[in-house]
């Protein structure tokens, strides 16, 4: 029993010496989301509407709100088709969603969205808005947790041993650290 006790002690301070830490910060993130600025990506709401949406801003807080939650505040120009009439509408929204990472392809996604509040921007924007709205930030929801919000870079030899043994990961108030064994 002692042996056992002696061995798990032994096992557990060479894993703790021997763990990696990548800390990445609101900047980077955001930075990377910048690449994902001015881009045209389709929403499905039917056959009876075609939607569009292109992001203008978007920025990420780490742990302010909400320890274990990122802060999702953006700026999109929805383009809108139904019945032959467009309509382009300028929103901006507010969401709350929880980090994750994905292991095989060494990239950080956002989950679990919950929409926190919206403003159209447009002074003419018709009532339909408000019954479309939701839908749409609903979709730009499914885009963003599909798509990752920051990539671990082959070429840096730390994160490329990081990408398939992170173990953790943990966030403080404007970074996001994951945790993994050499």
């Amino acid at each position: 029993m002692m042996k056992s006790i002696l061995f798990f002690l032994i096992f557990s301070v060479s894993a703790a010496l021997s763990a990696q830490t990548l800390t990445l910060t609101e900047q980077q993130i955001n930075q990377h989301l910048t690449t994902q600025l001015g881009r045209d990506f389709p929403i499905n709401l039917g056959s009876w509407l075609k939607a569009g949406v292109r992001l203008a801003d978007i920025q990420v807080a780490l742990g302010r709100q909400e320890a274990d939650k990122a802060r999702v505040s953006g700026r999109a120009v929805v383009i809108l088709e139904q019945g032959g009439v467009r309509r382009d509408w300028d929103i901006s929204g507010d969401f709350s969603a929880r980090p994750r990472f994905n292991s095989e392809e060494g990239a950080l996604y956002l989950d679990e969205f919950e929409l926190l509040g919206y403003r159209l921007n447009n002074q003419d924007a018709s009532g339909q808005a408000n019954f479309i709205m939701p839908l749409l930030l609903q979709s730009l929801a499914e885009y963003l947790a599909q798509n990752p919000v920051y990539r671990l870079d082959e070429q840096d030899p730390l994160q490329r041993q990081l990408k398939e043994s992170v173990l953790g990961l943990s966030i403080s108030p404007g970074q996001l650290t994951l945790q993994g064994l050499e």
